[in-house]
Order: C-alpha cells, then structure tokens, then sequence
C-alpha cells in the first residue's frame, strides 16, 4: 500500500491537539495551521472546546468531512481506542507519537501488538510509535511535535533522511535548515511497528522530488526485505547510511532505546555492500556525501585532481585521498605540457596542482579546465583560499559555475575560513556545487561520489 497518505494527505486530524502551552498537541497544530500546510486541519480532544478558532471535536468519527492522515499524541493505553475510531472513519494512514510502546518492555509490545492488528485490519498505515513525526519540505505537511521556535525545517530540497531517533532527527533537521541544505521528506519512524526502513526506501526510490535517501538505523528487523528493497533503489539513487550500535555499549544502548536489536556490525557491513548502501562513519561523513551526491554525478572512477592557490590546504586534501583508499590522478604528458605553459614557473604542475597564493581567476580557470579535459582524471577537487587579494571572489563563483556546466565529471569546492569564504560558497551552492569548509570533509564528499559510481557498475553488472 502506498504511503501518498503520510506523505500528501490532504487532511489531518490532530488527536490530542490542543492550544494548552508547552504541550505536544499545541505545536502540532502551530506547525500545520501556519507552517504552511494548504490541507485541512481538525483538532481531535476528548475535552471539546477550540483550538486557534477552529473547532475541537471530541472523537475522529465526529469530523464531518474526510480525514486521510491521523497524528495521534495521547497517552498510550488510549491509542487502540482512537486506532478503532481511524478504522470506523476510513483513516488511511496514522502517525503515533506516543511513547510507551515496545520500548518499554513487555506490556508495552503487547499493547504494540494491538495497535498493529488493529491498523492492518483496517488497512491504515502506522509511521511510530514513539517518533517524532513527519516532514515533507515541499508541501509543508509538518507533523513534527517541536515548537518551531526551537526547531529549524529545512528548505525544499532533494535529500530525503530517515531516522531510527526522534531526537537526533530533530538535530539533523536543524543542521539541515541552519546551513541551507535542502530537504524533501524527513521521516522518525521511532519502533517501525508497521512502516519499516524497507518500506521507506521503496516508497523514496519512486519518490521524483527526492535524489539521494540518507538513514540512521539502530537496527533492521527484517534483514533480507531491508536488503532486497535497498539493492532496487540504489539503481535509482544513492542510499548513505549510519548505522549505530557498532560496539558493544552501543548495541546495548540501542536496545534500551527503541526495543530493537543491534546485531553484529560485521553483518550490517555486509548487508550494506551487498545491497549498494553507502556507509557513513559519522554524521559529518554522511552530511558530506548527502550534500554531493544531491548536486553531482557519481564519479566514473577514483582518480582524484586538485586544483589549489594554497600548498598546505593540497597537502592536507592529498593525505585524506590516500587515506580514504582513493587515488591521486597521474595527469596526462598533454595535461602538465598546458598546465606548465599556463602556470608560472614557481607554480607546481603536479597533482596537486599549486596555482600559488598570488593566482587569479583566470589562472584557476586555466588549471582546472586543464585537468577536468584529462582522460585520467574522475573528479576535481577546487580549493580556494578567499583571503588572497589576488582572487575576485564573485568572478570565481562565476568560472566555477560555467566550468560545472560545462564538463559532466564530478566538480567539487572547498573553501576554508570565515564569513567572507562562507559567503561565496553559499553562492556556489546556489549554483549546483557543493561546497566544503575543510579540504578533508571535501574527500568524504568525493568519496561518496566514487562509491556510489562503484555500485552503480556493479549493479548494472550483476543484472
């Protein structure tokens, strides 16, 4: 069954919904009533009465019209209850809040389990319990119970995360929004007593305003669908992942946290490779390749150029390319013949090509044309150091934006230092190249660009 319902509904009822301060049901209906969402939107409380001006009806089955997504924040033992009224009414899909689940141990799975039989009879789709909620960046549906004073929502945007922890999900949406990046649908799936990571991905994979899907998993429960679902949507577009629990501390503590089970970290590796997941090691790993891989195309292979006015930032990006498995780009006899017509004599026409401190923009142009026309090179790594006098910083975010139109390999920025650097590389962004502020968060993002070409080859391969 089709998601279109948690994702699009075109109608909400809010059960719980309140205007009492400091509540979950008071931020929810803040969030849909003027974040933007153009649906309708009914207040549900046993307590009667109005919320906003708008009328609060006591049960789901008292709302005169149709109500396709139900977000329900009540108490736990309440929620079968409400679940029985979403079935009398024709609800097609819920979201449950609501804590007090599998979480918590025994009781609370049985009570789980209810809620479960009690949604798969009536066909309604379940997204929790114990999550966060829901975010589609394109059409502001915002089911997220955080006040939105305190909790950033990202732009639209192509990147799509799904997320095991509601909290950590409240944080990547707040990073998301403070340094610009675009988002389609965020998705906290807390205890995945329906909906699962599997069906998240399928649904995603046909998703046309989603590029990339990110996740962080605590633990898959049914490995060989998760893995089936993953290896058909990686053809489409990437899938980067952060699996937690890979120690023992931590695998104790995701089971505490959500009631699932960690499993050994060996076996997740394998899964991921055999399905064409990437894996992040951190969350600025997987930030960096997220935001690559939305803007670029996978890289043909792992041959690595760099074009840079500091020696020490190519220094630092050549180590973390080595250091990553990747290869620094033996350039062609063509390509050091025109770089060392183009460059002065005290430039370096090697990879890392050194156009020198005093370089300006029509000498970066020269280099990076240079090494992106290679037949040996995959991807291009541009770092500039904005402090130089010599750089027109604008006239640089302009070469780079033709450069990126004109050639199809992998083109990457890398722009260390404060507001002045940051500023320009906002503009590049805007522009369709992703930016970086250090030389090695740079070659993560190169990295994903690489492994995801891998993948796609092998795929293809494999058919």
């Amino acid at each position: 069954m089709s998601l279109d319902a948690v994702f699009n509904a075109k109608s909400i009822a809010v059960v719980g919904g309140s205007e009492k301060p400091g509540t979950l049901g008071r931020a929810l209906m803040e969030n849909l009533l003027f974040g933007g969402y153009k649906g309708r939107v009914y207040a549900v409380n046993i307590r009667g009465d109005t919320v906003f001006g708008h009328p609060v009806f006591r049960r789901v089955t008292d709302i005169p019209d149709e109500v396709e997504l139900a977000v329900i924040v009540v108490p736990a033992r309440v929620v079968p209850n409400v679940l029985r009224d979403c079935a009398a009414k024709g609800v097609k899909a819920a979201i449950i809040i609501s804590a007090g689940f599998s979480e918590t141990g025994e009781e609370g799975r049985r009570l789980e389990q209810e809620v479960v039989s009690i949604a798969r009879k009536a066909g309604i789709r379940i997204i929790g319990p114990n999550c966060l909620g829901v975010y589609n960046a394109h059409n502001r549906l915002d089911t997220i119970f955080n006040p939105s004073d305190r909790q950033g929502k990202p732009k639209p945007g192509s990147i799509a995360f799904i997320s095991q922890s509601g909290a950590l999900g409240a944080a990547i949406l707040d990073w998301f929004s403070l340094v610009g990046l675009g988002m389609s649908k965020f998705v906290s799936y807390g205890n995945a007593a329906d909906v699962d990571e599997a069906d998240l991905v399928e649904y995603l994979a046909e998703d046309p305003q989603t590029r990339v899907i990110c996740m962080y998993i605590e633990g898959v429960r049914n490995g060989p669908r998760f893995v089936e679902a993953a290896r058909r949507a990686a053809r489409k577009k990437p899938i980067i992942a952060l699996k937690a629990g890979r120690t023992p501390r931590g695998a104790a503590a995701v089971t505490s946290h959500t009631g699932s089970l960690a499993g050994e970290d060996r076996i997740y590796d394998a899964a991921f490779q055999r399905s064409g997941i990437i894996r992040a090691r951190t969350l600025e790993d997987l930030f960096a390749k997220a935001k690559a891989l939305s803007l670029q195309p996978p890289a043909p292979g792992d041959r690595i150029a760099i074009v840079t006015n500091g020696g020490g930032a190519g220094v630092i990006a050549t180590d973390a390319v080595e250091a990553l498995g990747l290869k620094m780009a033996d350039l062609s006899p063509e390509t050091q013949r025109i770089l060392q017509q183009k460059l002065p004599p005290h430039a370096s026409w090697r990879n890392p090509v050194d156009v020198i401190g005093d370089a300006p923009v029509e000498r970066y142009d020269a280099a990076i044309r240079a090494v992106m026309q290679d037949p040996q090179v995959d991807a291009v790594l541009v770092i500039f150091l904005f402090q130089s006098p010599a750089l027109d910083a604008p006239r640089a975010v302009e070469m780079l934006d033709a450069m990126n139109r004109e050639f199809t390999k992998p083109l990457i920025a890398c722009t260390p230092g404060g507001e002045h650097a940051a500023k320009h590389a906002r503009l590049m962004e805007e522009r369709g190249i992703p930016v970086y502020s250090t030389p090695e968060e740079a070659v993560l993002a190169i990295e994903g660009l690489v492994r995801y070409g891998i993948i796609l080859r092998k795929l293809a391969s494999s058919q």
